[in-house]
């Protein structure tokens, strides 16, 4: 009995997570009435649409007319704290200053059958909801390409240099580039003995 109750309270948890609002920015597609980088609301109270508001209109997104759903990049942002404000410097390091969002890509057809499509930038955390209630809704499974942003295009970071076979090593120093130690002494040009 017990753990009926419990599973019966997770399917709820996740069922009322599944169906709250979640705030996205629009950045680009071919809605009629919304500019690029205009804020929003996902709401999913509707059984058969889902709402995307915002301050000017409402649009309205049939599940059954939802065709292909992406995900994009994940992209983190970073708060930095001026150095000035030394008071919140350790914000600057502990790296509780920085937000993930995610690219989440919507195709459908609207009401009078016209193809549109519709790029929102999510939270991070709540795009695996938005996903499992885009599939719940229209019945169908989109592909999860997870696709992550690598270190080297971040912005501000440089693109690694090492070699695969040193990239995969354990003890692989990144000294081993640009100094000779006898850590490296293998890969040292070394003179032909005759």
């Amino acid at each position: 009995m017990k753990r009926f109750t419990l599973l019966a309270v997770l399917a709820s948890a996740a069922t009322f997570a599944a169906s709250q609002p979640e705030a996205a920015t629009y950045i680009d597609g071919n809605l009629t009435g919304v500019s690029p980088n205009t804020g929003g609301t996902l709401v999913f109270s509707d059984e058969k649409a889902m709402l995307f508001r915002t301050g000017l209109s409402n649009v309205p997104v049939p599940y059954d007319g939802i065709s292909k759903v992406e995900l994009g990049a994940v992209k983190e942002t970073s708060h930095d704290v001026p150095l000035y404000k030394f008071w919140a410097l350790h914000k600057r390091f502990s790296g509780g200053n920085k937000t993930e969002t995610q690219l989440l890509i919507v195709s459908f057809k609207n009401e009078d059958g016209e193809d549109k499509s519709m790029t929102l930038e999510l939270a991070q955390p709540a795009v695996d909801g938005v996903l499992a209630t885009l599939e719940k809704n229209t019945g169908k499974t989109f592909a999860a390409d997870r696709k992550t942003q690598t270190a080297s295009s971040k912005k501000g970071t440089r693109p690694s240099t090492k070699q695969p076979e040193q990239a995969k090593s354990a003890d692989a120093w990144w000294g081993d580039d640009y100094w000779k130690t006898t850590r490296n002494s293998d890969k040292w040009s070394k003179p032909d003995q005759k």
